[in-house]
């Protein structure tokens, strides 16, 4: 920011005294800006009629300051107080501005009596009179925001034009005005020995700084206005719509604050855990300040307490999605329906026709097979080959998962399930008894390429193929990638349409007709769900999962309404099991292996030198924090571990998301249904590479014991857990095997076949490496120039 000298600009940037709807100020206070404003308006305005009168009469512009100098020195004392305004917080004015402001007109209170004569020229005449020019309006202006009805609007029209016009003139005036007087100044005999010899250079680095800072702070007058004039005489805008579909609740503002009703939320949540700090810990989540980046303390701290007991952990997911239900809102598209979300979806009647298309293979190929020619980096970021002699199957498949296991990118039990699942489909099995419902049926993260591949009936629940008709990304290409998938398979495809597949003339028109909008219609595609599963055999095994993602508070919604279709079909075939990835930038309970390698892990490479700790501090805590917590201590003695790898930059509307998941886990999981829910790896997806730093971070990440999966290789890894969930019930995702797996509290199901990609056994967190993992990868890029430069060093050192 360049400082600003001439200081009728100030008067027309920084809002001093703000309306009382701004401010939310209380009586005393408004009682007494009103005076400050009147009195500082009376003074100026006294000052100004002492000048005019002086030269109405006659006086001369060089005489000027002799007459109104006084009140002028008065008034603009008064000003100072403007600082301690903005530093108590009384009014919304940044406090290093408002300084440099004010201060930059006190200098001439300063200059001018160690410089008598540069008072008794006219250009101090002329800067004393732009300064009052200015200041009258300028208290107006915040006198009527005081005493009226504020805003732009609410301002009378000539003190509003006024305060937003007179800078044409009266910078010009004023700033000229000012540095004739600096100049004067230093033109005075008596003034080269003022403040020790001083006072001249502070005078010059002045002037100096009034060259770049004029003709950019007039076009910000000029802005400014624009911008005021532009606001005045706005259309006012249109009422606006009525909300449709899943909605956050209004606030005491009249808003919808994700930020409040996240904080309600998880503060629901902590209380249901019903242990003894609960109630403390829910009303300091309830008063979070700084929601968005405070909220993850609150998070740790759910977790912990959810730790303590098995009713701890599941009070804690009821009460989490109980809030959710009861507060978050839906309105019918013709609003015909309104109210707290469950109990009003539950009233919708609607539904859908159902499409269907059938594979042309009659059997999946042999085995299953896995992509993989190693992780990802920035070296070699390709896909890896999917042919069929390309890919990882077999002994091949069951080594390659042993090995992960060893270098701790995955857990033991996840390589376990893997190799069960090669084993299952080495002998000729299918999937022809498997239907799995996928809410996001199209996500590049979901199972749909290989449940397709293996036989399985999928049951797509995806956006509208009418969206974005006639435009350059139609959503039907959605539905025509998935249907030209289950064609080329030995599975099946059903899904919900707007009309009975047999109006549909051609594919086009049929992808057109598929689909549906999960937040406008979560209970058309319930009550078509439960319908769809009447047409079903006892010994179907069902499955439905969540893979839906959207930016922020969509997310959230999006979350809802999938939770309420899952819970739908679960009441209404109880042995349906339900699927989630779980996103490893999360908080998990972790398995004791994994929190003892962390530990042992802390302290290698840079902790030999001692630099992590270096770079801890220098940090102020934030770079290299250790990746293992204390752990917590639950019912009965077992002491239950966890890892945070929260990543707070993803914001609370998606840890909100996530945890909604993990509650419907939890609480399904205690009801008797496998839960296929395991931790995914990272990912370079196309969405994240996008941002170069993650690209960056993901190339220093192996250094930390990290391995960056590749897409399709992540696809192919946890559409195998979620079959062996399905086909094995001897695992662990079957709560009939809690007691062997000693899962007795059902936030422990999460510490189970873990796909984490090494951050379970990492020796710092997640969310502390990424600058850090940056710098590691262009190191690595520029170690082949510094070893040739120190080797021609080394050279030239031995010639000489």
């Amino acid at each position: 920011d360049i400082p600003r000298l001439p200081s009728q600009d100030r008067s027309l940037l920084v809002p001093v005294c703000l309306p009382r709807h701004l401010c939310d100020m209380g009586g005393a206070k408004t009682a007494y800006l009103i005076a400050y404003n009147a009195g500082c308006m009376a003074g100026w305005a006294y000052a100004l009629y002492l000048a005019l009168t002086a030269l109405a009469d006659g006086g001369a512009l060089s005489s000027t300051w002799a007459t109104m100098g006084t009140a002028i020195i008065l008034s603009q004392s008064a000003m100072a107080l403007e600082m301690v305004h903005a530093a108590t917080g009384m009014v919304r004015s940044p406090v290093m501005t408002t300084v440099m402001q004010v201060l930059s007109r006190l200098q001439f209170l300063v200059w001018i009596p160690l410089a008598p004569t540069s008072a008794s020229q006219w250009g101090c005449g002329m800067m004393a009179i732009s300064w009052a020019l200015v200041e009258v309006p300028r208290y107006a202006f915040y006198l009527n925001n005081l005493v009226g009805p504020g805003g732009q609007t609410g301002t009378l029209y000539p003190i509003f034009w006024l305060r937003y016009s007179l800078f044409a003139i009266l910078y010009p005036t004023g700033i000229t005005g000012e540095v004739l007087t600096l100049l004067a100044c230093l033109a005075d005999p008596s003034f080269a020995s003022a403040l020790g010899g001083f006072a001249p250079l502070l005078i010059k680095a002045m002037l100096v700084l009034y060259v770049p800072a004029s003709p950019f702070m007039y076009m910000n007058m000029v802005k400014n206005r624009k911008g005021a004039f532009k606001k005045r005489f706005a259309k006012p805008p249109p009422p606006p719509k009525a909300p449709v579909g899943a909605e956050f609740p209004e606030d005491s503002k009249g808003g919808r604050s994700t930020s409040e009703a996240g904080k309600k939320a998880f503060a629901a949540a902590i209380g249901g855990s019903g242990v003894g700090e609960a109630e403390e810990a829910a009303a300091k989540c309830a008063g979070e300040r700084s929601w968005r980046f405070g909220y993850n303390k609150h998070i740790t701290k759910l977790v912990r307490l959810s730790c303590e007991s098995p009713a701890a952990g599941l009070g804690s997911a009821k009460a989490g999605l109980g809030w959710m239900y009861e507060n978050m809102v839906y309105h019918s598209p013709d609003q015909t329906l309104r109210g707290p979300f469950g109990a009003t979806v539950d009233k919708v009647t609607g539904s859908f026709e159902t499409g269907a298309v059938r594979g042309g293979k009659q059997s999946p190929p042999p085995g299953y097979r896995v992509p993989y020619d190693a992780g990802w980096h920035p070296s070699r970021p390709r896909p890896p080959p999917t042919g069929p002699s390309d890919c990882l199957s077999g002994k091949a498949l069951k080594a390659q998962a042993a090995e992960w296991a060893a270098g701790g990118i995955i857990e033991p039990d996840a390589a376990e399930a893997l190799c069960w699942l090669s084993d299952h489909f080495d002998k000729g099995e299918s999937l022809q008894d498997v239907y799995v419902v996928m809410i996001g049926a199209g996500s590049a993260m979901g199972p749909f390429p290989k449940l397709m591949e293996m036989g399985a009936t999928v049951v797509a629940i995806d956006i509208p193929g009418a969206w974005g008709k006639g435009g350059p990304r139609p959503a039907s290409a959605v539905w025509r990638r998935l249907c030209d998938t289950a064609r080329g398979s030995a599975g099946s495809l059903v899904f919900p349409l707007s009309k009975p597949q047999s109006q549909c003339a051609t594919d086009e028109e049929l992808y057109e007709a598929a689909g549906c909008d999960l937040m406008k219609q979560p209970g058309e595609i319930a009550n078509w769900l439960c319908e769809w599963q009447k047409t079903l055999p006892d010994s179907a095994k069902v499955m439905i999962g969540n893979y839906t993602y959207l930016d922020g508070e969509l997310h959230v919604k999006l979350a809802l309404c999938a939770d309420y279709c899952i819970r739908r079909l679960r009441a209404a075939r109880p042995a349906t099991g339900v699927a989630f990835l779980c996103t490893p930038t999360d908080i998990h309970v972790c398995t004791d292996a994994s929190d003892r390698a962390a530990r042992d892990n802390y302290g290698s490479g840079f902790g030999s030198l001692g630099l992590e700790k270096l770079a801890n501090a220098l940090s102020g805590g934030k770079l290299l924090i250790p990746n293992f917590n204390a752990p917590v201590e639950a019912q009965g003695g077992k002491l239950i571990k966890y890892v945070d790898g929260l990543a707070v930059a993803q914001g609370p509307n998606y840890a909100l998301a996530k945890r909604m998941q993990h509650w419907r886990a939890m609480i399904e999981f205690e009801s008797g249904a496998v839960v296929s829910s395991s931790v995914a790896p990272s990912t370079a997806t196309i969405s994240v590479l996008s941002n170069k730093t993650f690209a960056w971070a993901y190339g220093g990440m192996p250094y930390f014991k990290y391995e960056i999966f590749k897409q399709e290789t992540t696809n192919a890894v946890m559409a195998a857990l979620l079959m062996h969930d399905i086909l094995n019930l001897k695992g662990p995702k079957n709560p009939a095997n809690r007691k062997q797996f000693r899962l007795s509290n059902p936030i422990e199901l999460f510490s189970t076949q873990a796909v984490h990609g090494g951050l379970w056994r990492s020796p710092y967190k997640a969310d502390s490496l990424g600058e850090v993992s940056a710098l590691i990868y262009f190191a690595g890029l520029a170690r082949p120039y510094l070893l040739a430069a120190g080797a021609a060093a080394a050279a030239a050192a031995a010639f000489m």
